[in-house]
This record gives structure tokens, C-alpha cells and sequence, in this order.
């Protein structure tokens, strides 16, 4: 008989509390809640007012967990759920009990899951005993689940209850839809990871209807990568080779949509200003997995796409984290599922290539899958959410259940709990507390595959070869060498005695990552034990233990490690000497880096069969070593300077730096540097926040004759760059080229004489700019620029910067802004006035005329009437926020009217700023220098209740024609600052904002920007100005502060005289460039098919006159009189030409047979034609873009002539 086993509370937390023993760990410091530590970070706070577990299981409730640690409270109803059918519970019940259990000693979370595991295997009673209020009788609620049984030790495999979840969950996929395809749906993949025939039998009636439905085309790389592993699973298991046509078709589109190896989110053109060049790994790793799949299946795949993307994601395993982007390998624990990803990948590359299990894709597949143990602390952290991370983590520890059964053991038995608390009622699974991934469907399906990967029934968890696939020779070793394949080995390096760290007896609870890294923080820590973990498999554990020794300055340690026999070792050692360097908030420490320590180095970069990974990291560490004892060895840096590997080449700028600046060795540095930046298309390597800076930092110390040197191969490097650029399978790269010349750039202006340069260079690269790479100069020191150059540059912003910016799209609203015709009105993309950007030109080149002033009463002056109160409305600390409708004080409904006397209330006069932080007046002046936001200004007023409500009667001067006004409400600009508040003039709603000011929203003015039709409130002789808003509570902090004032700027001039400067100065796209806009012929230029207006209007007899609009047709030809068509919003119902070029719209023009449609920079041909005696004006409607195509033409937009 099968033994089963149950988890109770008691047996949970002795359990813990044993594998805690020995270690003084085993409860939680200050702690009066955790007997036994948290496994799971983070984990509910039992001094957080307000936390929640959102779904308790198949029960069908989420549970709110309040203060004192931890009081239940029923926070949702899930509909048709087994607590729904009781009928008697709802949101806000408190729940004293559940089966007798109140939450104590451990992680609730681990308790509430312990309760589902007691209950599914027993009778399936959920007992909560339930107050309505506070104070009621209890009322027991019984819920009832369904009884599965209890887990076996072995579980997931040979498991009764295991089985009958796979079963629910197969049996929901098959009644919920089609779950195969391209998209994020894992679907199908579980299906045949559950290798049940009957599931068999629905993925071939889902593959039947997407082969019947699918129409190829483009595909988002994270659909490839989701969904393309599953349908060549398919076929490699049933040979249908109706798939094969699908799988190919994403294959291609994988080729179409990769750019340096990698791939970005939807796959379009590279945004390298998004981070690290635009790639998206959390996406591209799957493509990979998918290309080697197909391989596998026999169908085409491009061999350059396949092979330089293998080794792009290959060289990340064993070495940390896979990047976000186009990054070097990052640190930590928390990788959202990139490292589990890899697993799989390096898995498809073992199963495709002959070698299989011998392969270094399988120890690859390993290191990465291993990872899983120690990085599983670290639940549900990652960007966006940690739920994509526990798909991925929770899967690849199951590739390791025969490898390291122990620690699969210990993983899968501590994460129970989330395991069973995910499961939904209806056999479906969530992911819980994986913000937007849980939900049931396409993310959660791929949650239960940690049930199943241990079946061994797909080629990627290491099923039998399949009759139907093809094996295919990959690299031997795509990246490194012999040495580099260590880091893929799970076996610890031996110590200087030879002797071993068992890692194959390590429990969850005192050798996962957060217990280590605790550990690793004792300060009374031995050298022996620092040293074990420098020699840990595991990447991240190593960079921990190396962080303690720099941190501990035990530097010895570093003498050692460079010395171990094991590459991980000395990877160790070098990264230690690597903090030697300066990093943010940290000076350089050059002297910690002894000369044996740059002998060793040294040792490390001309040793040929060194790992590459350890060679990056001793190359920087020799950034700090000393010019003399590098200079010998400057051929071999120079090497590496020149090697394929970027990673390589951006530690070897670190090494030389020093060199390339000596006047002894910059010519023979200096050109190798300038051939690798024109050469570069990787943003990293490039960006100024690098190794870039660094050497651009050096330049500027050089002596003058390297830094000519320096100026003229940096200019030549810029030079050298194409100006056309696509990836090998015809993805556009032209704007992520735009970025890497802008990073050159700033690297040639910041050496000495650069600017001049630059200025020479880039109009020749770019002759119809105004002046290419503006910022650099608007933003120079002027004495960085010659007297000449500087007088040049400020022409140039007046007569073509300036009319560029008008013209670049910011016309209508520029000429709104300057009048305040209508309200502004700000969201994503229009945050601020554009009136300010274009203030901001012309303060660079020395003109304030424009800038804003304070108007009317002085601010610290403007006394106010004011009432501050705690509304019944309560809200505890920390949640959140709390700008909110509340119940104001009796009689004081109305407090905002012109009319209320305040002083009948007992209100109170003070002056602003009004404020306080833990409840104290700021009476010192801070450093805020923004003038919009003052809360460098003392606070005058305390602030002592919640709700602030405060009014004042003022009067101001008189608004003039020309100038703008703005309300400003300060202290309420800086990210984290200020909660949501309204303001009321003369009784009438002003604005409101309902919340702070979140991440990426700090440095804006917070107030309103009065338009014209407003002005008369100001100007009555008397304006009674309103405003309330709420302190910001924290569980430690209660701040805020609040001033409001007015201020006035002269408007910059945008009239006719502007526009059409600005029109000469911007060229319009046309039908002539959008018939160039083809990207399979690279010899076309599109930009010669624009059109830019000469200044001169040429006219056109026949169009002067007044037109009505009739609406839109395909073509001239298809234009019938008594046809009904619909009218275009893009162009005027009703148009007036004048005979001067203009016409009655401020923002259309004409010369000759073009209209200039200035809203959206388009050059519209126009023809008039007669039919009988109705002359009939045909007009291109516009919309060329380079989605297109060279070969569509825009629909017309017909007008007849009104006839006067």
C-alpha cells in the first residue's frame, strides 16, 4: 500500500523548525508573530495594516489579512464557487476560524494551503466560523471541495491527487476553448505533457482548426516563443504534418522580426532607447526554444537565425541571470522566469543535436534548471509581477527531479501551499500573487506544468527521441571555452584541500538564497565559510559571497580565489577586485588592488584556455591597476579589445582606458577603439552610462595632442557608421542606428575639441538638420565650444531649430497654447505645454523674455481661512491612496461657495505653506530648486488632521492678451509627494487630481493653466480661491504640504510670420515618399520623395474659391455626382482658398497643386475637375505611413465649388 501524507499546522511548523536547528535561524528577529522564519519573500507583514491572499483555492474566497497579526476578513466571493453556493458569506465578514486553525507562528499563506491539503484529503469540509461585524455571534459557514486525497510522498509522479488535478485541468482546457496557436496560451503544452490519449485527442481537434483558420503573417515574438514549442511538440509526437506549414511560417517570422541576436516585444522596429537596445529576453528565450524545436520537426529554419541566437541566450547560462535586454548576465535571484526559460532552451538544443545528454547543452540545461531551488526565496518578485517567474521556475525544477531529488524534494514540498492555494474550483489554475498573471487562462495554464514535467512526455522534459524528428549537429561549444564549461557543472569547486561542498543535501530553509544571504550578513562569518560560497555552483550565491568579502575588505581572500585551480573560483576572486572600481555612490579604491593581485590577472587574460567569462571579469578589475604594469601586456589587451565578443570588448575598454589616454599607447589603442565604435550595433557597448563615459572621463585629463588624436578617430569612427542599416533578416534598424550615433556623438563632444568636430561631421551626415545632435551643444559648457561656433549655434537655433520645433507636429497646439483658447488638458504623450519646451530653446541661447513669473499677491503672504478635520470615513495607514469622497463637518457641505462664512464654523487663518511631517512644521528651507513647486519654502501652517480644507478671497491684476496664467499648487511635484486634491474659484470646480505623483511623473508642475475663458473670475476685483486634499499616512510617516499661487509668462509669438517659417523648415511626407517605401530595395531613399516648401507660393487659379465637402472616394475614376459618400474627418467640411497661398484653416496652405496639411506634415495632391458645369475639387485624404507600402495609394476627398 502507497504511503500518503497530510501536512498539519503542527507537523508544518516542526518540520520547519527542525530544519532550522543548529543554525540560530530557526525563529524571526522582533518578531511576535513568525516562530519560524518565512521561507518566501516577501511574505505578509504582521505590522502592514491591510494585506490579502487573493484566492483561497477551490474554496472560492480571497481572505484579507488585518492587524493584530494576522485577523481574516472575507475579502471577494468568486462567482459559481463552492463558498458562493453556501449563500452566506460576502466581502468584509470576519473569519475568527478556519477548521478550528487561527493564523500563527508561520507564514499564513503556507497555513491556508496546509488547511485546502487537510481537507481534500479527508472529508472536504472547510469550516470558517464567521462574524458579520465585529461583536456578532459567529455563525459556522460550512464549504464543501472535493475530496482528491492526500498527496504521496513522491508527488507529483505516482500520485492519486496529483493525478486527478492534472485530470481537472485537462478537463477544463478541453471544455474552455481552443488553446492552441500562435499567442501566450500554454494550453496545448500541458495537454501533451499530460501524455493521457485522451488529451491527445483534443489537441488534434485544436491543431485541425488552427491549421484551418491560420493565415500567417506577423507574429509577436512572445507569441512564437508561448506558443510555437507547443505545436512542434505536437507534431514530433503524432507526425501530423498538417502543423508543419504553421511551424514554419513562425520560423520565418522569427528570422523577419530578430536583431542582434535577440528579439524585442512585438517585434518591429528596435527602440534602443528601450532598455539595453530593446530586446525583450523574457520573450527571445522562448523563440529560441521554439527554432531549435523546429529544426527538430524537419521544417526550414534560417541557419544564421538559429545559430546566433543559440549562442546569444547559450553564454547567459551559469553565469547569473539571462538579461532583461542586450545586457551583460544580471545578479541576484530575481529573473521573471528567464533563467527557467533558458532551461528549456538549452533543453530543445539537447534533444536536436546528436550528443543529447553529453552535449554542453545539457549541463547548460541543468545549471539554469538548478537555479530554481536557490531562487524560489524570492516568490513572486519580478518586474511587472513575479507570476511569470513562477511558471518558469516551478517547470524547470521538475527537469531536476531524478538529477537533485533531494532539493526537487524540499522545493516541491515547501511550495505546496502556493501549488494549492493557485488551484480555482473549476480545476482551473491561477498564479497567486502574481498580479496580472493570475488569472485562469493563457497564464495560468502553464502553472500546472510542475505536475507534469516529471512525466518525461514531451522532448523538451525528456521524452524518447521521436520517430518523426531529425536530429541536427549543433556547435560543439557555441560560446567560451573548455574552461567556461565549469560554470555549468553542479558540483561545487573543491576547496584549497580538495575537499567538496555537499550540495545535494541542502533544505529549502537553510540553503535556499534568502537563508544564505542572511547567513553571508553575520558579521562574525569565517573566511572558510565565505570561501565555500565563492565556490558554490550556483552564480548568484558566489557574487553574494563576494560582495561580503570586498564589503569586509578581507582581501587576502582575493589572492586566494585568484589562485583556485576552478574558473569559478577566479571569477570569484576578480569580481571582488572589480568593486575596486567607482560605481554609483562609491569612490574608487585603487589602492585595495595590490600588485600580486594584478600579476594574477594578469595570469587570467593571457591564458588562452581560460574561461572567457572569468577573463571579463579580471579585465575590468584591471581597469584600477597601475599603467606601468599593464603596458607590457598591451598587445593582449588589444586583443581582446578587438574580439567578437562584446561582453569582451566592453571589459577590455575598461582595461585600456588608462593606456588609451598616455600619449605613449593611445595611437595604437585609440584607432582599435574608434573601429569597434563604428562597427558597434549593440546599445550597451555604446551608451554613455558605460564604459563609453568612462573613456570619454579619461579624454578629458589627456594630454592635448591624445586628445586631438582622440577627436579626429572618434569623428572618423562617426563617419564610418552607415547610415542604413537592416538585420540579416530584413528588419528595419534604421532609428535604433539614429541612437547608437547619438551615444557616439556624445562620446566625441565630451572630449576637448569635440563639439567643432561634431558640428563639421554632422552636417554632412545630416545636410537637411538644422543642426544635427542639438542638445549636446544647447546643454555645452560654452567654453567647450569656440566663440564662432557658439555665435553660429545660436543663429541656427533662431532661424531653424526653433521653426523645426513648431513645425515638428506642435503647430495647433502651440498656437492654442499662445492664445489659451481652450482648456490643457494633459495625458500620456502631452504632459506639458509644448509652449514650455519651445521657452526652453530660447532660454539655451541666453533669451528669458518668457520665463514665468509669480503674479499677484507674494505667496508666503496670501492669507487664507482654514479647517482641518478626521472624516468618519476611515482609512488605516499604508493603504494606499487616500484622496477619497468623504462626509464634511455639518453645515460645512458648501465650504468651497463664494458665499460660506467660514468664520461661523470656527475656521482659522494662517498662511501658506500649509504642511507637517510626523506631525511638525518643516521650518528649515529645503533644497527643491523647481520654481513650481516651492517645497523648499518653511511650512508656516500646521497641517494637523487628515483632510485640509482651505479658502482665501484675493485680488489680482488684470490678465493681458499675449501673456498666459497658470494656478499652481506646490509641494506636490517630486515623485512620492502630495495626495489628490480639488481647487475651487469662486465657487466652481478648478481641477482636480485624484493621487500623488507616481513613478515617472516627478518634476511637472501640479496646477491648472487658466484658458481665456476663465479670465473673468480673476479679474472681477475679487477671487475667492478654494482647495482641499489629504495628508499621505504611511505605517511610519505622515507628511504633506500644500501653497497655491498664480503665475503669468509672456506667450511666444505663433502667428502666420511662425508657421510658415516652420513649414520651410519641416519637409512634408507624399505620395511621391510613400511610393519609396520599399524595404526590399535598399537603393531607394525615402526621403527624397519628400516635399519642402520653398517659401514661395505658386498660384493656382482654379482652386481660389470657397468648397464644400461631398466625402471620400477610392479614386477620381470611381467619382460619381449622385453618389452618397461618407464624409472625411481629416479635411474641413467646408474650405475657403485665398488667392495668396492660404485659405480660412490657420493650418492649410497650398502652392501650385499641393495643399500643405500642417497637422500632420502631409503634402496633398489636389486637382480640380469639371463634370458638366460643377467644377469638383479631388484631394489625396492623406494617412502615408511606412506601414503601407510603396504600391498604396490614399483615397481622395471630393469637394464642389460653392457657387457665390
Amino acid at each position: 500500500m502507497k504511503k500518503l501524507f497530510v501536512i498539519t499546522i503542527a507537523s508544518l511548523a516542526g518540520a520547519l523548525a527542525t530544519a532550522w536547528a543548529g543554525n540560530d535561524l530557526a525563529g524571526m528577529a522582533d518578531s511576535k508573530f513568525y516562530k519560524v522564519h518565512p521561507l518566501f519573500h516577501p511574505f505578509p507583514e504582521e505590522t502592514k495594516p491591510l494585506q490579502s491572499v487573493d484566492r483561497f483555492g477551490p474554496v472560492g474566497i480571497g481572505i484579507e489579512l488585518h492587524l493584530p497579526a494576522f485577523v481574516m476578513k472575507v475579502k471577494n466571493v468568486e462567482k459559481d464557487s463552492p463558498a458562493e453556493a453556501t449563500g452566506k458569506l460576502k466581502p468584509g465578514q470576519i473569519i475568527e476560524s478556519i477548521n478550528g486553525q487561527v493564523l500563527k507562528d508561520i507564514d499564513p499563506r503556507m497555513q491556508l494551503g496546509s488547511i485546502i491539503t487537510q481537507a481534500e484529503a479527508t472529508d472536504g469540509k472547510v469550516k470558517l466560523l464567521i462574524r458579520s461585524t465585529q461583536g456578532a455571534e459567529p455563525e459556522e459557514v460550512v464549504v464543501t471541495i472535493p475530496v482528491l486525497g492526500a498527496y504521496s510522498k513522491t508527488w507529483p509522479l505516482n500520485c492519486p491527487k496529483s493525478d486527478k488535478i492534472v485530470r481537472n485541468m485537462a478537463d477544463y482546457l478541453a471544455k474552455s476553448g481552443n488553446h492552441a496557436g500562435p499567442g501566450l496560451d500554454m494550453g496545448l503544452l500541458f495537454m501533451l505533457s499530460t501524455g493521457e490519449e485522451q488529451d491527445l485527442e483534443v489537441a488534434r481537434g485544436w491543431i485541425k482548426e488552427l491549421v484551418a483558420n491560420y493565415k500567417g503573417g506577423h507574429a509577436y515574438p512572445w507569441h512564437i516563443g508561448y506558443g510555437g514549442p507547443a505545436l512542434c511538440e505536437y507534431y514530433l509526437r503524432t507526425g501530423d504534418t498538417s502543423i508543419l506549414p504553421v511551424i514554419e511560417s513562425l520560423a520565418e517570422q522569427a528570422k523577419k522580426t530578430m536583431y542582434n541576436s535577440g528579439w524585442n516585444t512585438h517585434g518591429n522596429q528596435p527602440n534602443y532607447k528601450y532598455y539595453s537596445g530593446g530586446h525583450m529576453n523574457a520573450a527571445g528565450v522562448h523563440c529560441v526554444t521554439f527554432l531549435l524545436l523546429a529544426k527538430e520537426c524537419g521544417v526550414k529554419v534560417d541557419e544564421y537565425t538559429l545559430q546566433s541566437s543559440l549562442k546569444q541566450f547559450y553564454r547567459f547560462a551559469g553565469k547569473g541571470n539571462v538579461a532583461y535586454g542586450d545586457h551583460l548576465p544580471e545578479s541576484g535571484m530575481v529573473d521573471n522566469g528567464k533563467v527557467g526559460g533558458l532551461a528549456f532552451a538549452m533543453a530543445a538544443a539537447a534533444s536536436l543535436t546528436p550528443d543529447g545528454e553529453q552535449s554542453v547543452y545539457a549541463k547548460a540545461r541543468d545549471i539554469c534548471a538548478a537555479k530554481s531551488f536557490y531562487s524560489t526565496s524570492w516568490m513572486l518578485h519580478g518586474h511587472t509581477g513575479g507570476g511569470i517567474g513562477e511558471i518558469w521556475r516551478s517547470a524547470a525544477m521538475g527537469l531536476m527531479h531524478e538529477k537533485t531529488p533531494h532539493q526537487y524534494r524540499e522545493f516541491m514540498d515547501n511550495r505546496m501551499w502556493h501549488y494549492e492555494l493557485s488551484r480555482r474550483f473549476d480545476g482551473s489554475f491561477g498564479i497567486l500573487g502574481g498580479e496580472r498573471y493570475d488569472i485562469s487562462g493563457y497564464w495560468g495554464n502553464a502553472y500546472p506544468l510542475a505536475y507534469t514535467i516529471p512525466r518525461k512526455t514531451l522532448r523538451l522534459t525528456g521524452a524518447a527521441p521521436s520517430p518523426y524528428g531529425k536530429t541536427y549537429k549543433l556547435p560543439d561549444r557555441p560560446w567560451g571555452t573548455a574552461a567556461d564549461d565549469l560554470f555549468y557543472s553542479l558540483t561545487p569547486a573543491p576547496d584549497r584541500n580538495g575537499k567538496v561542498q555537499d550540495v545535494d543535501a541542502e533544505n529549502l530553509a537553510t540553503d535556499a538564497s534568502w537563508p544564505i544571504s542572511r547567513r553571508l550578513s553575520d558579521a562574525s562569518i569565517g573566511d572558510d565559510v565565505l570561501l565555500m560560497y565563492c565556490r558554490h555552483p550556483e552564480q548568484g550565491i558566489r557574487d553574494n559571497a563576494a560582495g561580503v568579502i570586498y564589503n569586509t575588505k578581507r582581501d587576502p581572500l582575493i589572492v586566494e580565489l585568484l589562485k583556485d585551480k576552478d574558473p569559478r573560483a577566479r571569477h570569484s576572486g576578480a569580481t571582488v577586485a572589480c568593486m575596486f572600481a567607482a560605481a554609483k555612490n562609491r569612490p574608487a579604491e585603487p589602492g585595495r588592488l595590490t600588485d600580486e593581485m594584478v600579476q594574477l590577472l594578469l595570469g587570467i587574460i593571457n591564458d588562452p584556455a581560460e574561461s572567457w567569462w572569468t577573463v571579463r571579469a579580471a579585465l575590468i578589475a584591471l581597469g584600477e591597476a597601475r599603467q606601468e604594469l599593464l603596458a607590457p601586456h598591451i598587445d593582449r589587451l588589444c586583443y581582446w579589445l578587438q574580439h567578437d565578443e562584446w561582453w569582451l570588448q566592453n571589459a577590455a575598454i575598461s582595461a585600456v582606458v588608462g593606456l588609451a589616454a598616455d600619449a605613449k599607447y593611445a595611437k595604437q589603442v585609440l584607432p582599435l577603439i574608434g573601429r569597434m565604435i563604428a562597427s558597434n550595433r549593440v546599445m550597451t557597448l555604446a551608451s554613455q552610462w558605460g564604459v563609453m563615459g568612462t573613456l570619454r572621463t579619461r579624454l578629458q585629463a589627456a594630454p592635448p595632442e591624445v586628445q586631438a588624436l582622440a577627436v579626429n578617430i572618434l569623428g572618423q569612427a562617426y563617419v564610418d557608421t552607415p547610415t542604413k542599416l537592416s538585420a540579416p533578416g530584413g528588419l528595419d534598424m534604421v532609428a535604433a542606428l539614429e541612437v547608437l550615433i547619438q551615444e557616439q556623438a556624445a562620446t566625441l563632444a565630451g572630449v576637448p575639441g569635440g563639439l567643432n568636430e561634431l558640428y563639421k561631421r554632422g552636417t554632412v551626415r545630416y545636410p537637411d538638420r538644422a543642426l544635427p545632435h542639438q542638445e549636446l551643444y544647447l546643454n555645452a559648457d560654452p567654453a567647450g565650444i569656440g566663440p564662432e561656433l557658439q555665435e553660429r549655434v545660436g543663429q541656427i537655433v533662431r532661424e531653424r531649430v526653433i521653426p523645426e520645433f513648431i513645425g515638428a507636429g506642435n503647430r495647433k497646439l502651440l498656437m492654442e497654447e499662445a492664445t489659451s483658447a481652450v482648456p490643457f488638458i494633459p495625458n500620456y504623450y502631452y504632459r506639458c505645454p509644448r509652449m514650455e519646451e519651445l521657452v526652453n530653446l530660447y532660454n539655451k541661447i541666453g533669451v528669458t523674455d518668457y520665463n514665468w513669473h509669480d503674479f499677484g499677491p507674494d505667496l508666503s503672504e496670501m492669507k487664507w481661512d482654514y479647517f482641518t478635520f478626521d472624516p468618519p470615513e476611515t482609512q488605516l495607514p499604508g493603504t494606499g491612496i487616500r484622496y477619497r469622497k468623504v462626509t464634511y463637518p455639518l453645515g460645512m457641505e458648501n465650504w468651497f461657495a463664494k458665499d460660506f462664512d467660514p468664520k461661523q464654523y470656527s475656521w482659522k487663518a494662517g498662511l501658506q505653506p500649509f504642511g507637517q511631517e510626523n506631525g511638525k512644521l518643516v521650518t528649515e528651507r529645503g533644497t527643491c530648486k523647481m520654481d513650481f513647486c516651492r517645497c523648499a519654502e518653511p511650512m508656516q501652517t500646521l497641517w494637523d488632521k487628515e483632510v485640509l480644507l482651505m479658502r482665501g478671497t484675493f485680488k489680482f491684476p488684470k490678465f493681458k492678451e499675449g501673456y498666459r496664467y497658470r494656478l499652481l499648487v506646490g509641494g506636490t511635484s517630486h515623485v512620492n509627494a502630495g495626495e489628490g486634491f480639488r481647487v475651487y474659484v469662486n465657487g466652481k470646480q478648478l481641477m482636480e487630481r485624484t493621487r500623488g505623483v507616481d513613478k515617472r511623473e516627478g518634476a511637472n508642475p501640479a496646477g491648472y493653466h487658466i484658458e481665456k475663458a476663465l479670465w473673468p473670475d480673476f479679474e472681477s476685483g475679487e477671487t475667492t480661491l478654494a482647495a482641499m486634499s489629504f495628508l499621505r499616512i504611511e505605517p511610519t510617516t505622515t507628511r504633506n504640504r500644500i501653497q497655491i499661487w498664480i503665475q503669468e509668462m509672456k506667450a511666444v509669438p505663433i502667428g502666420q510670420k511662425e508657421i510658415l517659417e516652420s513649414i520651410m523648415a519641416v519637409p512634408m511626407v507624399s505620395s511621391a515618399w510613400q511610393a519609396l517605401q520599399d524595404p526590399d530595395n535598399a537603393e531607394l531613399d525615402p526621403e527624397q520623395g519628400k516635399i519642402r516648401w520653398d517659401g514661395k507660393f505658386i498660384p493656382n487659379e482654379k482652386a481660389v474659391g470657397t468648397w464644400t465637402q461631398l466625402g471620400e472616394v477610392a479614386t477620381m475614376e470611381a467619382f460619381t455626382p449622385s453618389a452618397k459618400l461618407s464624409t472625411n474627418a481629416f479635411l474641413p467640411t467646408k474650405l475657403t482658398f485665398a488667392g495668396n497661398g492660404g485659405t480660412d484653416d490657420p493650418l492649410l496652405y497650398y502652392t501650385d497643386d499641393i495643399l500643405m496639411h500642417l497637422n500632420s506634415n502631409q503634402a496633398l495632391k489636389m486637382s480640380v475637375k469639371s463634370i458638366g458645369d460643377v467644377d469638383y475639387l479631388f484631394v489625396e485624404a492623406g494617412g502615408f505611413n511606412t506601414k503601407n507600402g510603396p504600391r498604396w495609394n490614399p483615397p481622395l476627398v471630393v469637394f464642389n465649388r460653392v457657387q457665390l
